[in-house]
């Protein structure tokens, strides 16, 4: 009888040793999930796992102590949940996202935001030469009114910032930011969500900013004012612009996954290439939201910091550059395991020539 008991005791020892061991290995993996286990600790996890069943099966049917039982059944159900739904319980971690996940998604596809930028410059250049011998063609290119709007902000001779400073002062620049924000991300998330039209409705949203923006800045160069006009937008339009690049790069990855989805099913493609587009998505939201505090807060500026064109330039500058140094740098020295770390999904799309 003592050497059964003995017996019972190490059983005992030995399936708690188990229990640890399988709470340490999920200890490991909750955050990131089982991709950050080393094969032999998979292959641990997976039989410390079946084991952890039949204890619960055994102590189930026995029904000796509710308290192992439960926490027998916790246990377990950590497991599976880590095997059966790691997908869904995957935390995302905003400062790896921002910090290694979007750089290393936009190095990875950007092609399609050269892409992009390429369908915004193109219609902005022929606008502003146009616009530029004559304004008319500013509203026929873009609208009746674009004209008639930029020649009568250049008549007041006032400082580039009284162009929102109206603007400002009577919403405030806290719903000033917000109205803006809320108006360019419709506008980017509309110019990715279109690339499901093929991309063409993605080109079609880039054309019309290019028009805009060339038409807008033509008019200035037409009565000499080019210097205004780009100081009026440069504050928060380089990085605004190039946030509604990266965002049609996006769009432009779902068109393409389409039309040319190679070896997979379009359904396939489709859905590798949303995985990318999202990431971009998700940064150039980020970055439209800092553009709109910046129009909100300091492009309406008449004097002060912001108040002579040059520096109004100098600013949108820095700040588009500071956004292409974390885009180009970001991440390059982090640790390329577990989910969201810039490692592509196999059959992803990664630039036009893929």
């Amino acid at each position: 009888m003592e050497h059964s008991g003995d017996t019972a005791d190490s059983a005992a020892d030995e399936a708690r040793a188990r229990w640890q061991r399988l709470t340490e290995l999920i200890a490991i993996a909750d955050r990131r999930g089982l991709k950050v286990l080393a094969p032999q600790q998979l292959d641990e996890f997976a039989r410390l796992y079946r084991r952890a069943v039949a204890d619960l099966a055994s102590e189930r049917s026995r029904s000796r102590d509710p308290r192992l039982a439960e926490y027998l059944n916790n246990l377990v159900g950590r497991a599976a949940g880590l095997i059966y739904g790691g997908r869904i319980r995957r935390r995302i971690n905003l400062w790896e996202f921002f910090s290694v996940t979007m750089p290393r998604t936009f190095r990875r596809t950007w092609p399609y935001t050269a892409v992009a930028f390429a369908v915004f410059a193109a219609p902005a250049a022929v606008t502003y030469v146009a616009a530029a011998s004559n304004p008319a063609w500013a509203d026929a290119l873009f609208r009746p009114w674009l004209s008639s709007i930029v020649e009568e902000f250049l008549s007041r001779d006032v400082p580039p910032g009284q162009y929102f400073a109206d603007s400002q002062s009577l919403m405030g620049a806290d719903n000033l930011s917000g109205a803006i924000a809320v108006n360019n991300i419709k506008v980017a998330l509309t110019a990715f969500a279109l690339g499901i039209t093929l991309g063409l409705g993605t080109l079609y949203i880039l054309m019309s900013t290019g028009l805009m923006v060339g038409g807008f800045v033509g008019v200035g160069a037409h009565h000499g004012r080019v210097a205004d006009l780009v100081g009026i937008i440069a504050p928060h339009g380089f990085l605004e612009l190039w946030a509604i690049f990266v965002c049609g790069g996006g769009g432009l990855m779902l068109g393409w996954a389409l039309i040319a989805p190679g070896d997979r099913t379009r359904l396939q493609a489709l859905t590798d290439a949303a995985r990318e587009a999202v990431v971009l998505v998700a940064g150039a939201v980020a970055m439209l939201a800092v553009a709109a505090v910046v129009e909100g807060v300091l492009s309406p500026q008449t004097d002060g910091l912001l108040r002579t064109n040059s520096m109004r330039t100098a600013f949108g500058l820095m700040l588009w550059l500071a956004s292409c140094v974390w885009l180009l740098w970001g991440g390059r020295g982090a640790r390329r395991s577990g989910p969201w770390t810039g490692e592509s999904s196999p059959g992803a799309t990664t630039g036009p020539g893929a």
